[in-house]
C-alpha cells in the first residue's frame, strides 16, 4: 500500500513539472511621454481551474536580471486579462524591457507593441515564445538596412546562467559583414533592440538592403528583428528561426578567440583576432580555442608553435559556419599564423600574425 501511495504522489509531482510553462514576451516597454506602449493579454484555457502567473518585468541593459523579484497573478478558468499599456498597468514602471511569465499550468500570452499619435496607433504583434522553444542556434532573414528601411534585434536570455552568444551578419550577396560579434548574456539579460551595425565588429560599409543574421550560443537564448519601414515607420516583426547548418555549440575549453580572415588589397588584408592576445593574456600550457571564419574568399590558417611545429593546419570556407579548434598552448615564446593559399587575394601576403605565450621568442617563426 505504502508502494502505491508513493508511486501515485511521485505520478502527481512528475505530471506537475511536465506541465509548469514559461513564456518570454522578448521586448515591450513604455515611453515617458507614452508615445510608445505595449498592450499584453494573458488568457487561462482550463476549463475546471483558476491558475497563477508569476510576472518579472526584465529592464534592458544586458544585465544581471536575475534578482528581479515577481507579481502574482491570478487569471480565472476560461477568461483573458486585458493588460493595456502592460508596463505601467502591471509593473507600475516604465522604459523598455522583456516579460517573463512562469506557471505550474498552461496558458497563453501575447502583446502588440506599437507608437501612439493623433491619428491613431501603428505597431506589430508578438506572440509569447516557450522558454523551451529558445535557440542555441538561430538564423533571422528578410532585414533590411538602406534608405527605405531599417532593422533593429534584440534578444533575451531565458537561462538562470550567463550565454556566451556569437553573431554573424551577413549581406545582400551572402557574405559575411566584418568579423563576427561576441556577446557576453548575464542571466536573464536583455539586450534592447539596436541597428544592424552592432552584430559585427569593424562594421564598414555593407549593402544591407537585403541582409540576414545568424547567431550560435552555449545557452538557448530569445532573438527577434523588427523591420520597419521608413516613410510609414510601419514595423514588421521577424523572430529567429532554427538554424540548421551550423553544429550544436559547446562551451570551448579555456580562453575563446574569434578569428576572421579577410583578402582584398594589402590595405585591407587580414587576419583579426578579437580579443586581441596582448602580452601575458596566456600562459604556457594553457588550452585555448579558435573560432575561424573567412569573409570574403576561401583561405588557409595555419598555426606555429614557437619551435615551427604545426598546431593547425586548415582551409575555411567563405559563407560557412564558424570552424572550431582547441589546442593546447605548451611552449613559451612567439607563435605564428598565417593564410596558406597564395591566391586567396592581391593582399595574401598581409595575411599574417604573431603573438606572445609568455616570454616572445629570440628567433620566432617565420612564414
Amino acid at each position: 500500500m505504502r508502494v502505491r501511495l508513493f508511486s501515485i504522489v511521485l505520478f502527481l509531482v512528475f505530471a506537475s513539472m511536465l506541465s509548469a510553462k514559461e513564456v518570454w514576451l522578448s521586448i515591450g516597454g513604455t515611453t515617458a511621454n507614452g508615445s510608445f506602449k505595449t498592450d499584453a493579454r494573458i488568457f487561462n484555457p482550463s476549463t475546471t481551474k483558476d491558475i497563477q502567473i508569476q510576472a518579472y518585468y526584465l529592464p534592458v541593459g544586458n544585465v544581471n536580471n536575475s534578482g528581479v523579484q515577481p507579481i502574482s497573478v491570478a487569471v480565472p478558468k476560461r477568461q483573458m486579462l486585458v493588460y493595456n499599456d502592460v508596463v505601467t498597468s502591471l509593473f507600475h514602471s516604465s522604459g523598455l524591457g522583456a516579460i517573463r511569465l512562469k506557471s505550474d499550468d498552461d496558458f497563453i500570452a501575447t502583446q502588440r507593441i506599437y507608437a501612439v499619435d493623433p491619428k491613431g496607433s501603428l505597431g506589430q504583434f508578438v506572440g509569447g515564445v516557450d522558454a523551451a522553444s529558445a535557440k542555441a542556434k538561430g538564423v533571422i532573414i528578410q532585414l533590411a538596412q538602406s534608405g527605405t528601411f531599417r532593422t533593429n534585434v534584440g534578444a533575451a536570455n531565458p537561462n538562470a546562467v550567463s550565454a556566451t552568444v556569437t553573431w554573424r551578419l551577413y549581406d545582400r550577396n551572402n557574405a559575411l559583414v566584418a568579423s563576427p560579434h561576441v556577446s557576453t548574456m548575464p542571466p536573464f539579460a536583455v539586450i534592447a533592440p539596436s541597428g544592424l551595425a552592432g552584430y559585427a565588429d569593424g562594421f564598414g560599409v555593407a549593402d544591407l538592403s537585403d541582409a540576414w543574421l545568424s547567431y550560435t550560443s552555449d545557452q538557448p537564448i530569445v532573438a527577434y528583428g523588427s523591420v520597419i519601414d521608413n516613410g510609414t515607420t510601419d514595423p514588421t516583426y521577424i523572430p529567429a528561426s532554427e538554424d540548421t547548418g551550423v553544429a550544436t555549440v559547446t562551451t570551448p575549453a579555456g580562453k575563446v578567440f574569434v578569428v576572421t580572415e579577410h583578402g582584398g588589397p594589402s590595405s585591407s588584408s587580414g587576419i583579426d583576432v578579437t580579443p586581441t592576445i596582448t602580452s601575458n593574456l596566456i600562459q604556457p600550457g594553457e588550452t585555448v580555442t579558435f573560432q575561424i571564419t573567412a569573409r570574403d574568399a576561401s583561405h588557409g590558417f595555419q598555426l606555429l608553435d614557437p619551435n615551427g611545429t604545426v598546431l593547425l593546419n586548415l582551409v575555411i570556407n567563405p559563407g560557412e559556419a564558424a570552424v572550431e579548434r582547441t589546442v593546447t598552448l605548451g611552449a613559451e615564446g612567439t607563435y605564428a599564423y598565417y593564410c596558406t593559399i597564395t591566391t586567396c587575394s592581391p593582399g595574401h601576403l598581409s595575411m599574417s600574425g604573431t603573438f606572445n605565450v609568455g616570454k616572445p621568442s629570440t628567433n620566432p617563426p617565420g612564414y
